[in-house]
């Protein structure tokens, strides 16, 4: 019979190939630093709720919306180095598999106002969902709307009958620590995708 960690591990791998099309799992001396980390975490305790922001969440259907979220992710991505084509490359390869993952794109709004954005999108056959594309823009940073999104997707998501959350990680990255923060363990290393 498989384990607890051994089966959230190959759902965390799953999860990879289906937004990739790969899926090498790494041991623990392999690419040392330059891998990506799957991390988990129940719906129940992602992140407790705090008295700081609360956020509300708008899907993404619209092709102004998608627009919108276009203009924000540029930014974002200019903060890791990306030039605009490569961040409107991103955001295509996105789009074009989100029928085929069933990913669905979300504002994060504060008083009405967009602050952020994330995704999501089932493992079939599990009780879990992947997070994708966590993003606080830039301008609403440092303000709690990082913690407050988590709260507001894993209450989602929990509402909507799933029972874990996985997200990836970029070892090089401070995101990966911001996780581990709040409650994600980790279940898998993989190589790189970007």
């Amino acid at each position: 019979m498989e384990t607890r960690d051994s089966q959230v591990a190959s759902w965390a791998l799953a999860s990879e190939q289906l937004r990739f099309g790969t899926a090498r799992s790494l041991d623990a001396n392999e690419l040392v630093g330059r891998g990506k980390t799957l991390l988990a975490t129940p719906c129940t305790t992602a992140v407790a709720p705090t008295s700081g922001p609360h956020l509300a969440l708008e899907l993404i259907t619209l092709e102004r919306q998608w627009q919108l979220y276009e203009q924000h992710r540029v930014a974002v991505e200019a903060g890791f180095g990306v030039d605009a084509a490569g961040a409107q490359a991103m955001i295509a390869f996105l789009r074009d598999n989100a029928a085929r993952l069933r990913l669905t794109m979300w504002f994060a709004t504060a008083a009405g106002v967009v602050v952020g954005a994330v995704g999501y999108f089932p493992i079939p056959g599990t009780p879990a969902a992947r997070l994708q594309e966590v993003d606080i823009f830039p301008g609403y940073r440092r303000r709690g709307y990082g913690n407050a999104l988590l709260t507001a997707m894993t209450s989602h998501l929990a509402a909507e009958g799933y029972r874990l959350v996985l997200v990836g990680a970029d070892e090089d990255d401070w995101p990966l620590h911001w996780y581990r923060r709040r409650a994600f363990t980790d279940v898998a290393r993989v190589p790189l995708t970007r």
